[in-house]
Order: C-alpha cells, then sequence, then structure tokens
C-alpha cells in the first residue's frame, strides 16, 4: 500500500512542478504593459459593457440571411432551347434521309429471279396460282412469303427500266456509317419498314416510309415540348420511357407486325436522338430573388439605456462590437498581465493532467511516464515563444511555432490519445505567447495532424512517410487559417512555411526522441524497429549459437505480430517480445529440441528433475543476457512471461511414470503470468507454435487438426489460469486464436510429394 502511496505522491510532484515551470518558461523576459483591448467579433468580450444611450444597429447577419432565405423561396425560372429542339428535329430528318440513301432502288443489268420489279410501261403481272385459303398451308406465312409464291414478274425487253432494292448487307452497312449512334436494332427495322414501303408501291399501293417519318417527328415534337421541355437530369428517364413503353403511332396503312415494329423503333429512334431543351434562366431567377431579397427591410436591434449591450469574457457579435465602437463605450486598460498569463498556464497544465488520468490511465500510473509528459508539456511552453525572436513586422512567421514537435512525441512516447491530449496546452501555450487566434488554432491542429500517420508505423520509412504526410496536410490547413484571418495576400507564404515547419518538426523530433528514450528508458516505436532489427547482435547470437530456435522465435515473432493485430494491440511490441523469449537457451542449445541436429537427447540420461530446472533456467538466463544487451523491460517481459507458471508437461509426465505421487508444482515454471495482452499473445503463439511442430512431425497437417490443436493449447492456459492477469477478453481471445489457425495453415500447408525424394513411408513400412 505504501508504494501505491508513494507512486501517487511522486505524480502530484511532478504535475506541480510542471505547472512551476511552465508558467516561468511563459513569463519570464515578457513586458508588463499589454497594449490596449481590440475588440472582435468572436472574442471574449474584455469587460461588460453598457449603453449610456439608446441606439439602434443594424444586424447585418441576421438581414443577410433573411435576404438569403427570401431569395431561396423563389422558383427557379426555366425557359426552352428551341435550337436544341430543332436540332433533334433535324437528326431525325437526317437519318430517314439516310435510311432512303442507303435503300435508294437500282436499276440491275440483270434483275435476279426473285427480284420485286418495277415496269414503268405498265408492266404485266399474273398469278400462279390462287392464294391458300384460311386454314391451308402458308395462310399463316408472311407477307413477303405469300407476295413470293403468287406473284411473278414479266421479264422485259433489254430497253426496259426495272428498279430493285440493293442487297441488304449492303444497305446495313450503308445505314451503320451513315448513323452509327442509332442502335443497330433500331437501323435494321427501318430498313425493314423502307423495304415494306418499297413492296408496297411495287404492288400497286401507297409508299408509307414518309408517313413513318411524320410521325417519329410529330412523337419527338411531342415528348420535347411536354412540360416545358426536358431537363438534363431527366433525359435518361424519358429515354428508357420511350425505348419499355413507345407512344402508339397511327399508321393505318400498316400492317399489325408492321406497326409493332414501327412503333417500338420510331420510340428507339427517338430516345437515341433526345437532348434536354429545358434550361434554367438564371438572369430571370436572379432577377426576381433580388426584387424578393430587396423587399425584407432590415433588422434593428436596439439598445436602451442602461441595458448591457456585452457581458465580460461574452463572445462578441458583429452587433455588438458596432454598438459598443457607436457608442464610444471602448476604454483601453493597461496594466501587468502577467499573473493572469501564469494562472492560465497552471490551469492549461491542470487541465491536461486531469484529461491524462482520465483517458490514458496507463500512461498515468507510472510516475515516470507523468514525469516525461511533463517535460514535454515544458518544452511546449518554451516552444510557444519562438515567434518572438523572428521579425515581428512579417506575421506569416508566427507560422514557424514547432507545435507538431509535440504530436511526434506524443504519438511515439506515448499513445494516440496521450498525442491528441497534448494539443489543449499546445495550444494554450501559443495563444498565450501569440495573442493571435488563427496561430492558436494552427498550433492546435499542428499537434494533432501527425498522430494517425505515426501511431501506425512499423518500419523507418513509414516512419518518413509519416513526417511527409504530416507536412502535406499542414501547409493547406495553415494556408486556409491565413486566408480567414489575415486575408488572400499572405496564405501562400504561410503554406510555405507550415510546410517546412512541419519537416523541421519531424527531424527535431526524431532527434529528440533517443535522448528521451535513454532518459526515462521509455520503450518506442523506433525502439521496436531497432529490435526488429535481424542485425540486433542478441538476435545474431541467437541465430549463430541456437539456429532451431532462432527459426522457432521468427516464427514465434510472425504468429504473435499477426494475433496482435487482430486485436489491435501493439504487433511490434508482440514481434519484438517473440524474437527474444527464448535468448536464455543460447547459453545451453543442445538441452532444447529444436537445437538437436542428429544428435542424442542429453534429457534421456539425466533425471526429470534435473531437465525440468535446466529447461527453467532459459528464462533466467534469458533475463540476465537481455540486461546485458540492453533490451528495455517492456520486451524483456516476454522472456520474463512467455511460460507464466506453466506446468512442463512432459517431465512430470515420466516423473509421475516412476511416483505417482509427485508434486506438479517442482515441474512448474517460474516465471511471471503474462500482465499485457501482447505477451499473453507470446505465450499462446509459442505454445501452439511449438506443438504444431509436432504434430507435422508424426502425421500429415491437416486444417481440422492444426484447429483442434490451437483451441485445446489455448484451453489449457485458460484452464490452468495463466491469462488471469493479461486483460485479454474472451472475445479478443476468439480473434487471437483464428489469427494463430489462420497462420499456421499457411505456414504448415500440406506439400506436394516429389518423386525421388525422401519422405513418410507407408505405414506397413514403419
Amino acid at each position: 500500500m505504501s508504494r501505491f502511496r508513494y507512486a501517487g505522491a511522486l505524480r502530484l510532484v511532478f504535475v506541480a512542478a510542471t505547472v512551476v515551470f511552465t508558467a516561468l518558461a511563459l513569463v519570464v523576459g515578457r513586458g508588463d504593459a499589454e497594449p490596449p483591448p481590440v475588440l472582435g467579433v468572436g472574442e471574449p468580450s474584455p469587460q461588460t459593457f453598457l449603453a449610456n444611450q439608446s441606439t439602434e444597429v443594424v444586424d447585418a447577419a441576421a438581414t443577410a440571411a433573411a435576404r438569403d432565405q427570401a431569395r431561396l423561396q423563389v422558383e427557379t425560372q426555366y425557359f426552352q432551347d428551341v435550337q436544341v429542339t430543332n436540332a433533334v428535329l433535324a437528326d431525325i430528318r437526317q437519318f430517314f434521309a439516310d435510311v432512303r440513301a442507303a435503300a435508294e432502288p437500282l436499276a440491275p443489268a440483270e434483275p435476279p429471279v426473285d427480284a420485286v420489279v418495277i415496269d414503268p410501261a405498265a408492266t404485266t403481272t399474273s398469278s400462279t396460282e390462287a392464294p391458300p385459303a384460311e386454314g391451308e398451308p402458308g395462310a399463316a406465312e408472311g407477307e413477303e412469303q405469300v407476295i413470293a409464291e403468287t406473284t411473278t414478274t414479266t421479264t422485259l425487253p433489254p430497253t426496259t427500266t426495272t428498279l430493285v432494292l440493293p442487297p441488304r448487307d449492303e444497305m446495313s452497312a450503308v445505314l451503320e456509317d451513315a448513323a452509327p449512334q442509332v442502335p443497330p436494332a433500331v437501323r435494321e427495322a427501318m430498313l425493314d419498314l423502307a423495304a415494306s414501303s418499297f413492296e408496297a408501291e411495287v404492288e400497286g399501293g401507297q409508299p408509307f416510309f414518309g408517313e413513318v417519318e411524320l410521325e417519329a417527328l410529330e412523337i419527338a415534337r411531342e415528348v420535347l415540348q411536354a412540360e416545358g421541355g426536358i431537363l438534363a437530369d431527366a433525359v435518361d428517364d424519358v429515354q428508357r420511357q420511350l425505348i419499355t413503353t413507345p407512344p402508339p403511332v397511327l399508321l393505318p396503312q400498316l400492317t399489325f407486325e408492321d406497326r409493332v415494329q414501327a412503333r417500338s423503333s420510331i420510340g428507339a429512334l427517338v430516345a437515341t436522338f433526345l437532348q434536354a431543351n429545358k434550361r434554367i434562366d438564371q438572369a430571370a431567377t436572379d432577377e426576381l430573388q433580388d426584387a424578393a431579397a430587396l423587399a425584407v427591410d432590415d433588422i434593428n436591434v436596439e439598445f436602451v439605456v442602461g441595458e448591457a449591450i456585452a457581458e465580460e469574457g461574452e463572445r462578441l457579435t458583429e452587433v455588438q462590437v458596432e454598438a459598443i465602437q457607436s457608442l464610444g463605450l471602448l476604454q483601453p486598460e493597461e496594466g501587468t498581465r502577467l499573473e493572469a498569463l501564469a494562472a492560465v498556464a497552471g490551469l492549461a497544465v491542470l487541465l491536461a493532467s486531469f484529461f491524462l488520468w482520465r483517458v490514458a490511465n496507463r500512461q498515468w500510473q507510472d510516475p515516470k511516464r507523468v514525469a516525461l509528459f511533463g517535460l514535454v508539456v515544458v518544452l511546449a511552453a518554451a516552444a510557444a515563444r519562438l515567434p518572438e525572436i523572428l521579425p515581428a513586422d512579417r506575421p506569416e512567421f508566427l507560422y514557424a511555432v514547432p507545435a507538431a514537435v509535440f504530436g511526434y512525441l506524443g504519438a511515439i512516447l506515448f499513445d494516440s490519445r496521450t498525442a491528441a491530449l497534448l494539443a489543449i496546452p499546445v495550444a494554450v501555450f501559443t495563444g498565450l505567447a501569440t495573442g493571435d487566434v488563427g496561430v492558436t488554432m494552427f498550433a492546435a491542429g499542428a499537434t494533432m495532424a501527425p498522430v494517425p500517420f505515426v501511431s501506425a508505423v512499423s518500419s523507418r520509412r513509414q516512419l518518413r512517410l509519416a513526417v511527409l504526410s504530416s507536412a502535406a496536410v499542414l501547409a493547406p490547413f495553415a494556408a486556409a487559417i491565413a486566408w480567414f484571418f489575415q486575408g488572400d495576400d499572405m496564405w501562400w507564404r504561410v503554406a510555405v512555411i507550415a510546410f517546412v515547419n512541419a519537416l523541421v518538426s519531424g527531424v527535431a523530433a526524431l532527434g529528440i526522441l533517443p535522448f528521451l528514450e535513454n532518459l526515462f528508458r521509455i520503450t518506442t516505436t523506433l525502439t521496436l524497429l531497432d529490435l526488429t532489427d535481424r542485425n540486433h547482435p542478441a538476435l545474431r547470437r541467437i541465430e549463430e549459437e541456437a539456429p532451431g530456435t532462432f527459426n522457432h522465435s521468427i516464427l514465434v515473432g510472425t504468429l504473435a505480430g499477426k494475433a496482435a493485430r487482430a486485436i489491435n494491440a501493439n504487433p511490434l511490441l508482440a514481434q519484438a517480445a517473440a524474437y527474444y523469449h527464448d535468448l536464455g537457451k543460447t547459453l545451453r542449445p543442445r538441452y532444447f529440441i529444436e537445437n538437436q541436429f542428429g544428435v542424442s537427447n542429453p534429457h534421456d540420461d539425466m533425471r526429470t528433475d534435473e531437465s525440468a530446472e535446466i529447461i527453467r533456467s532459459h528464462v533466467t538466463d534469458g533475463l540476465r543476457l537481455a540486461r546485458q544487451y540492453g533490451i528495455p523491460d517492456d520486451v524483456a517481459d516476454g522472456i520474463r512471461m512467455h511460460h507464466g507458471t506453466g506446468l512442463m508437461r512432459y517431465f512430470y509426465h515420466q516423473a509421475l511414470a516412476d511416483d505417482p505421487g509427485v508434486d506438479p508444482e517442482v515441474f512448474r515454471h517460474r516465471g511471471e503470468k503474462p500482465r499485457r495482452k501482447e505477451m499473453a499473445i507470446l505465450m499462446l503463439a509459442d505454445s501452439v507454435e511449438g506443438a504444431t511442430r509436432a504434430l507435422v512431425q508424426h502425421e500429415d497437417p491437416t486444417s481440422a487438426g492444426i484447429r483442434k490443436l490451437v483451441e485445446q493449447v489455448i484451453a489449457e492456459k485458460v484452464d490452468d489460469g495463466q491469462l488471469d492477469d493479461s486483460s485479454l477478453t474472451f472475445g479478443e481471445l476468439t480473434k487471437v486464436k483464428e489469427a494463430l489457425v489462420e497462420a499456421l495453415l499457411g505456414y504448415y500447408h500440406t506439400r506436394i510429394p516429389y518423386p525421388g525424394f525422401p519422405g513418410r513411408q507407408p505405414a506397413a513400412a514403419r
């Protein structure tokens, strides 16, 4: 209990020291006099203002809002674009002209036997046989077949002119070249109608293709003029309606089949050439809107004598500022404000500390991290005054405040929540130091900008990209703020300064990090990246002295990293802990099965309790080597906790065969149960990898077999209470199990038995 009291007292001391040093960083070197207060819209009122006489002030914002509302109530005006209508009709006429051109009758040198012939000198035709009566064969055939069967053409002398339609393929090709935008089905249908019209003329009837064109033009006019025209966003619906439900056609001279064909093809043809011809009449609309806005009277706000125009601290509106200025109520004040500045700074530190306690309690519980947080806050207060040393006549240099440094530091040294929390004191300190609202907003955004990029890095390349991405975000953000507060004459300079500021801040943060890591012995992402480098001396030692253990550790690291990502734990920490969890095996590698290549097992000649002691000792040996290689405690916890207090079942069951009353505690590990999710994942990954490796040595791995084995291993750890202190939920445990199974299936997949290579012998040969 005394340890907890000591830690609590230490935290309070660090917070108090942070308050004091922060206030000093902001106050030291500042002058005593302050400039007279300046009223600004949206700014707190420096005092309470009372009207010294009655006055009325136009509420420009309310008036503008009312006039905008009046504008919105005016209906949009439209007009019909006659040129578009005429263009659509012209396109349809042109298409029919193209059809006629494609189906222009020809005078062939030798009329084909089945060609339809026109004899200008009254060609004589005779029927070879009577047409079949209704019900007889051929009565239900198409019109063209009936004519072909019942009509013969008198052969004319060479001087007689005969007209026939061109071959169908030629007509189709000509029409396709002339009107490629028309669907093929519509082109063919129109050619059919032209041919039918031609045949009707040949038989002495009235050609009707011109009536088809007139019908198409009439339908197009009706569609284009309905409801004043067609809007652009309604063209698709009208086209769809013309195609799916074409309007009826009035062509009584056509057969029923030709009329059906004409109706569908006319609808599709009109849909093809249809265009929007109803447009917004912006001039008429604007005129009506302007008239509606002018009809709205000014909205006035009245202040009577003695009425409070604004209370102290109240956010001022444009009406209040105008009333105060028009009545001459603004009285400049002079005097020292250093006490108030120190008070605000101290309250900002306390507020940040309160949020640290409530939002990032894990950081708060560690006094060392509270001290580090306080140091970062003090550095933020000192950095907020950096613009004071830059030219005062260049306001864009205010955006050189290095607020982004603390976003990088917070995200790497702590976590994303704590990094976001730092935006509170950084913004407050910047506001106190510069008195500029825009720069204060920029400081808050600059602190937040690196957090989402840096929090997800898993390599140094990603870290460099995070710095570049943060700069790319901050440049337009700063430019927009400058555009809003300072106008459009310096936003581009601010953008350049903000971009360079973000890059320099990233480099500065990466330079400060090693110092803070070593001073407070904090394990950061950069530390973990260094530890997972295969060239680390400790990893090279494992690879050289215990290669089997090295391969096992690398695979366990892969499993642990994948499982950690599945539950949003720290995959780098889990992977680094896995790489070093068996570091102690390098002292006596041949006593561990994965390093026994073609040699006898030394445990075969030892007592079970001696073997258990050797196996158990690799944890203490590993911790000693971890200190020798400077491995942080957070990673060394993987050595201490990867077996927990678990039972060495192999040696226990051997001892149990000799002595049924043997105490199982003699064969338990002397480590600690995992206290973090990453260490619990390491324990499970280590156990399932070893069990799966043993499984595949005796039988071919299957999905069901590996899944069953993983579930059995995890169930044993849960039943043995090894995960009780890890804060893993059952839902997270399920996700971890699925991730481990998926990874093991990918590694221990079934392989093709290559001819001539050694492999498992059939059961009868073993």
